[in-house]
């Protein structure tokens, strides 16, 4: 784990962590002093030395400070407790909060590249193991450390010669955990990638199972999901078998050591060299000392885990979006000329070209369509316009400003977009709809609604504009989906529109009143239509046909008809 690197999060809480300490070292402190008390019990109590009237007084004193002892080490756990768990949660809901604020700001590259399900992983499961850490490390290294430092002390005010003995078994037990560590970071990686792998297959049953269910691939998808788990299951098992094996062999070399001390301190004891007190708190400051130690083994899976999550996770807060404003972006004007692409060349990736060389132009309150087969860069057109990707090369200009040097704010704020593919939020309709404009009016959204002839099947549902609409909008057919999105687009009311073939998957009912409504967007606007499907581009005032990322063709409908080429042939086969 970077260790300085999460210190700065819990700088802010230095306070409380540093006040957890103090807690940490009355306990460890009072757990020396209990020990302590032995040797007074049988030394000055116990022995047959003394008067028994001073006996009785020294019997009473350490019946009434043993309790005093125990109930000011609970109290001194209980702040521990708390404060390190009000430290740990202020540092997970911080670090929650950064992750998720990073994730939202990255560009669109980085959601192409990683699945939501391990970048899922990472927000949840990394986090907890490192919410665990923070619980269970300081705690163990802190407050276990000082108790064993204070045992260690007692050792040597009680016999020097004895404690070097115990002493010797310390570093044979540290470089035991160094090994032990080495073999547990490796296992606790591979299970945290895995486990991402496990959060995937789960992600993809629950948004594909109606395809599992249509196909019938129940048990494919059983027998995929379970060598995921088992694969994780087995990364899981060789964990414990590290961790499991650490602590026999701690308490291995630790007896070895008690008994030394055993067996050369109770010669001592017979010969009259050493106290019985002396030796009974030096046997039970032992035993004490080693139970921290051993705690160390313990929590060493907890660090181990922790410091892979750590690494998983920082290495998202450092990435960086790929698209940005320029440091003297300005904000774009209100769209009032044209939309020009000018010589545009793009790859997603060197040495693969998706678009070559692409001019046109787009005149305001024109729709111009975007045909060609799969794969011939039409999306990819519109991705450019929105800044989810630069171009390679060339430039797309909106009035003559090149979107490059204006904010995205200002750009994507002129351009809606409605999709075949509509994502709704699990929220009501009202927010759905409101997503469009900010601090909007119940009459506007209803008048967004009524203008994508969505209002009317709004009102025949029981919770009307408050119902919840379900996760990506399951609760609606797709015709109420798609007026939802055109409501939403229309509330917006933006200059420019990006229509992506948002009829191809509806019924005829539905189609004829979503079609409606996109007529009525359309309308004072200019619109980019990318079309699937040939029949819904007759009325456009201008085609394009692209083929293997070039411009090849353009004209209105029967123009392009007539030349008998690209689009002639598209249009029969769509026919």
């Amino acid at each position: 784990m970077d260790y300085k690197r999460l210190a700065r999060y819990v700088y802010p809480y230095k306070i409380r962590f540093i006040s957890a300490m103090i807690c940490m070292a009355v306990f460890a402190a009072l757990n020396t002093g209990t020990i302590a008390l032995v040797k007074w019990l049988f030394d000055k109590v116990f022995s047959t030395e003394g008067d028994t009237a001073s006996k009785i007084k020294m019997l009473y004193f350490i019946a009434i400070i043993v309790p005093v002892f125990f109930v000011v080490k609970g109290l001194a756990d209980y702040g521990r407790s708390y404060l390190l768990n009000y430290v740990a949660q202020n540092v997970i809901k911080n670090l929650r909060f950064e992750l998720y604020s990073k994730l939202i700001s990255l560009s669109h590259d980085f959601y192409v590249k990683h699945s939501s399900s391990k970048i899922m992983s990472r927000v949840t499961n990394d986090i907890n193991a490192i919410q665990n850490a923070l619980l269970r490390v300081p705690a163990n290294v802190i407050k276990d450390g000082l108790s064993a430092i204070g045992m260690i002390c007692l050792l040597f005010y009680l016999h020097w010669k004895f404690a070097f003995i115990v002493v010797f078994v310390i570093p044979l037990l540290a470089l035991l955990l160094i090994y032990f560590a080495k073999k547990m970071r490796k296992a606790s990686k591979e299970g945290q990638v895995q486990m991402a792998e496990i959060y995937s297959s789960l992600q993809e049953m629950l948004s594909g199972f109606s395809v599992i269910k249509a196909f019938t691939h129940e048990e494919k998808e059983k027998q995929r999901f379970s060598r995921d788990n088992e694969k994780y299951y087995n990364i899981e098992l060789r964990l414990v078998r590290v961790d499991a094996r650490s602590s026999p062999l701690m308490e291995a070399l630790g007896a070895i050591g008690f008994s030394i001390v055993l067996i050369c301190g109770g010669i001592e004891v017979i010969k009259g060299g050493w106290t019985t007190g002396a030796f009974m708190a030096f046997i039970a400051a032992v035993f004490s000392a080693y139970q921290p130690l051993k705690n160390f083994a313990q929590v060493n899976s907890i660090a181990q885990q922790a410091v892979t999550a750590s690494e998983r996770i920082f290495e998202i807060l450092d990435q960086q979006p790929t698209i940005i404003d320029s440091p003297n972006a300005k904000i774009l004007p209100v769209f009032s000329k044209e939309i020009s692409y000018q010589s545009v060349n793009f790859s997603y990736e060197e040495g693969k070209e998706i678009l070559k060389d692409i001019n046109f132009k787009i005149p305001l309150g024109k729709t111009v369509a975007f045909v060609g087969s799969s794969g011939s860069g039409k999306t990819t057109i519109t991705n450019l316009l929105l800044r989810f990707y630069d171009v390679t090369s060339g430039k797309i200009c909106i009035d003559g400003n090149n979107i490059k040097d204006v904010t995205l704010e200002s750009l994507r704020n002129q351009i809606g977009v409605v999709s075949q593919d509509v994502l709704l939020f699990n929220e009501t309709i009202k927010y759905n709809i409101s997503y469009g404009k900010e601090n909007a009016t119940d009459a506007e959204i209803e008048a967004a609604a009524k203008a994508a002839n969505a209002h009317n099947f709004i009102s025949n549902l029981p919770n009307k504009y408050n119902t919840i609409v379900g996760e990506r909008g399951m609760k609606l057919s797709g015709g109420e989906k798609q007026r939802i999105a055109i409501a939403r687009a229309m509330l917006k009311n933006p200059p420019i529109l990006i229509l992506d073939e948002a009829t191809s998957a509806l019924d005829t009912e539905s189609e004829k009143l979503v079609q409606e409504a996109i007529e009525t967007l359309m309308k004072n606007r200019t619109v980019i239509l990318i079309a699937h499907r040939l029949t819904t581009v007759k009325n456009a005032d201008e085609i394009i046909v692209l083929d293997k990322g070039q411009v090849a063709e353009t004209g209105k409908h029967q123009q392009l008809l007539d030349k008998n080429a690209v689009y002639a042939k598209l249009y029969k086969l769509n026919s």
